[in-house]
């Protein structure tokens, strides 16, 4: 990594005042983590299926056969694009409201940890499941997502309120809407944020996050970025992306997918799609592109995490936290960046104190 980027972010981030109000939604899961098993040795120990081509194989030799897979769960824990991304932010020193799926009468005690650091919480329905598989060049995640599936924007005003709706937005500068992807009637829910937004003085910046649209049609996601590059006439969008999703984006836009780096891949996007910035991360970079300029940084790369369900939402709020505070683009990818590489890591999100110290360990 850069060296007098990390010294100079983390001088910068450490004496920034970040404590900003947010407004994430609008999902909840419960991640289910799991490692498949390459050789039983015995009732204790065994050898997990350490990478995703291995595993992939393995499934394939049972073409026309049958096969057993034993999977040990390592643990549950709290999961969705927009939890993991809000409580990372807290961590980080911001104040949070959230409106998700985390309980459908109150919200479950996996939740609460994070739930009783918000400011306010208000949770439509149960959460999703997410059976996440952990390899180290990867992870494969299956989603139950029968929950959020019918979330409409009639059906979030029936549940939150038009008024106290409008409340959270005019209180919260910046807005997180993620998990595009898994709800299929997010593009409604976008009109509905238009309409709201453009009637409010405070001009707002939004973070998106698509999650892997390749099951959506082309014809959906050409509209939902129809309705973003809309959104930001009068608000501030940031896209972010990996690096999957990123070339899914620039097919649909009719934009060069030759690349040479994913500074590259951001800037053709921004070229066909003028919002306010294209952020794109990939395991061991992270780029962003912008009317005035583009960036890349590289990564605090690990070949063995112990953890990486997440850790996308993990370098969103890492990118975001940077910005809120004030930091250069560089410096909000090297927050990002740092912020994900410590949570591979530790298997948590960091703290800002330990943000800042994770970064000048680096150097």
């Amino acid at each position: 990594m850069n060296k007098e980027l990390l010294k100079r972010t983390a001088e910068r981030f450490y004496s920034a005042e970040n404590s900003k109000e947010v407004l994430i939604g609008f999902d909840g899961f419960i991640d289910n983590i799991l490692r498949p098993v390459k050789e039983r040795k015995d009732h204790e120990n065994y050898t997990p299926i350490e990478d995703i081509i291995t595993f992939s194989d393995r499934i394939r030799s049972a073409s026309g056969k049958s096969m057993n897979i034993e999977i040990v769960k390592e643990r549950s824990s709290m999961g969705g694009n927009g939890p993991i991304m809000a409580n990372s932010l807290i961590e980080l020193g911001n104040t949070m409201n959230f409106i998700g799926s985390l309980g459908e009468n109150e919200v479950l005690p996996i939740f609460k940890p994070f739930t009783d650091k918000c400011k306010s919480v208000i949770s439509f329905s149960d959460p999703g499941i997410t059976d996440a598989f952990e390899m180290n060049d990867g992870k494969v995640m299956f989603n139950y997502p029968q929950t959020i599936l019918n979330l409409s924007w009639e059906m979030l005003l029936e549940k939150v309120g038009l008024d106290k709706l409008r409340e959270k937005i005019h209180y919260s500068r910046y807005l997180a809407f993620v998990n595009w992807t898994m709800i299929p009637m997010m593009n409604g829910i976008f009109e509905g944020l238009f309409e709201m937004l453009s009637k409010t003085a405070e001009v707002k910046t939004i973070y998106i996050d698509l999650t892997d649209p390749k099951k959506r049609s082309r014809e959906d996601l050409k509209k939902c970025l129809d309705l973003l590059m809309k959104i930001n006439e009068n608000s501030g969008v940031i896209l972010g992306l990996n690096e999957s999703e990123a070339v899914q984006v620039a097919e649909v836009l009719n934009a060069s997918i030759e690349y040479q780096d994913i500074k590259e891949l951001a800037e053709n996007i921004h070229n066909k799609m003028q919002i306010k910035a294209i952020v794109i991360h990939s395991i061991k970079q992270a780029s962003v592109a912008t009317e005035d300029n583009s960036f890349i940084v590289d990564g605090p790369y690990t070949p063995n995490p112990k953890l990486s369900t997440g850790a996308g939402d993990i370098f969103n709020a890492g990118f975001y936290g940077g910005y809120m505070a004030g930091l250069k683009l560089d410096e909000c990818l090297a927050t990002g960046v740092c912020n994900s590489g410590f949570y591979v890591r530790n298997e948590r999100p960091a703290t800002k104190k330990e943000l800042i110290e994770f970064m000048r360990g680096l150097l």
